[in-house]
Parts: structure tokens; sequence; C-alpha cells
């Protein structure tokens, strides 16, 4: 979801007083917090422009108005984390963030709430919002995090053999992931095939909570799978052809196969060989 940046906020005036100033963030911490969400039937595709009326409703028809706005203040600033504990989180790499969104659910055992549309970041923001847990907790779950994801990510060594740029693969992996029951709960909003590749990923990384053998061996049989399904696409994969041939023809090919210590099909390849190319010097 992406609001008007410039849209003029009414909370503002109300705080004007108070040396602080709302955004979009504060204003949906607030909903939460009074459950106006619920009261007013309100989503987070709901404008901004409606909540922030909503809010300021709901502030004027309070008998103090001074000590609603500075429980509402202390409040919010003792539920969201600041930007200095944010700033390691690149909020277009989708990889990561899927990473975190799943980590908090997780972690935490909770149910992650979607944030408008495809913005996983928003969707990461809102959850570790709302989450009931203190601020100080908060604040350690992203610096673990931070330090963390370096080391749980799939190095690009076992993942080079995805190609971000072959769409057809990247569709067989997805398909694949799903098929083997190794997605997460990534929020399967994709833009572009860029965010399909970096959801695989994500799935992939997930792995490392996993036991290394166990790891290794998902990730083998799922590069082995490509290279087969690569092979038979190639139109060179054998496929099988049967010919109804007499008991004493059936009965010659088994003396050669013994003879030649070779397998039927190479037998009667050699022969079919032979004749096509002695028929083509003709």
């Amino acid at each position: 979801m992406i609001h008007d940046k410039n849209l003029k906020l009414q909370i503002n005036d109300l705080l004007k007083n108070y040396g602080v100033t709302f955004s979009e963030r504060e204003i949906e911490c607030a909903i939460n917090l009074y459950s106006l969400n619920i009261n007013f039937n309100m989503t987070s595709n709901s404008s901004l422009k409606y909540k922030d009326s909503i809010l300021c409703s709901y502030i004027n028809n309070q008998v103090d108005q001074t000590t609603a706005i500075n429980f509402l203040i202390s409040t919010i600033q003792n539920i969201l984390v600041t930007k200095e504990h944010l700033e390691w989180i690149e909020n277009n790499n989708h990889r990561l963030i899927i990473w975190l969104i799943n980590r908090l659910s997780n972690y935490y055992n909770f149910t992650i709430s979607i944030y408008g549309i495809k913005n996983l970041y928003k969707t990461f923001l809102y959850n570790l919002d709302r989450i009931n847990i203190s601020i100080d907790e908060k604040i350690l779950f992203l610096q673990n995090c931070a330090s963390e994801w370096n080391f749980r990510k799939l190095p690009d060594s076992e993942i080079k053999w995805i190609d971000q740029k072959k769409a057809s693969q990247i569709e067989w992996a997805w398909l694949y992931l799903a098929k083997h029951n190794l997605q997460i709960n990534c929020f399967n909003h994709f833009s572009n095939n860029d965010e399909k590749y970096e959801s695989i990923l994500a799935c992939l990384d997930n792995l490392s909570y996993s036991l290394p053998e166990t790891k290794e061996l998902i990730l083998l049989k799922m590069k082995k799978t490509w290279s087969q399904k690569k092979f038979r696409d190639s139109g060179k994969a054998k496929k099988p052809y049967h010919l109804p041939l007499t008991q004493e023809t059936q009965a010659q090919l088994e003396e050669l196969v013994k003879l030649k210590n070779m397998n039927k099909s190479k037998v009667l390849e050699a022969i079919i060989m032979k004749e096509f190319n002695e028929l083509k010097l003709k």
C-alpha cells in the first residue's frame, strides 16, 4: 500500500504543542492500540486519511484530551522501535524480509497479518509493531536477526544453479517447493520474476534450521531433479520403444547381448546406426 506522502494529517494538529509528529506507522499503531480497526471495520487497505480522521475523532471525544494525548504519545513510544534499529534492513530485499517475517512468526508463534498489497516491508513493520512484547525484546529480536541473517542465508555456491533470468526454471522451482511442502509463509505477492526468485531463496534459506544433512539432501535432490528435467526437455532422453520380435529374433538378440557384453538397447542402437550409415554412403 502506498499513501500520499504529502497528505496533511489531522492528528498532527492535535500534537503540535507536544513536540511530536505522527506518520502512517504511528497512526496504524494507535488504531490497533484502541481497537479502532475492529470498531470501525477498517483494514490495512483503508485509506490513511480515513484512519487519521477516526483517530482524531476518538481523541477529541475523550473527556480529558490532554491526558489522552500524553497517554497516546508515551504508549506509542514504548511500542515502536526507532529507525536506528531498522536501518540494517533493506526494505526492497524481498529475500531478507520474507525471512524476517517467518522468523517473527515462528519465534513468537505469532499469526502474521498482511499489510497492504505487495509490500512485505510494511507487513513486517506492521506485525513487529503490533506484537505484544516489550520494546526491549523487540530490539533484542532485531539485533539477533541482524547477526543471524548472514550465516542463515544460503551461500551463493549452493544456489548459483538457479538462474534468476530463466523464468521457466523459476516457475519450476516454485512449484517444486510447493509440491514438497518447502514453501514458507512468505506471502506470495509477486510483482515480477525477480521477487519470485528471492522468495524461492528465502524458502531455501529456511532449510538452515534443519539438520545439516537434511538440508544438503533436500538441496541435492532438488538440483538433481532439475537436471533430469532439463535433460528430458532437451529431447536427448531415451524414450521406451517396444518392438514385437519373433522368438527366434529375440533369442538371437539375447545371444548378441552376451557376445558384445552390451544391453539390448545398445545392441539395437549399434545395428541400426551401422545400417543407417551404410545406406547413407550408397
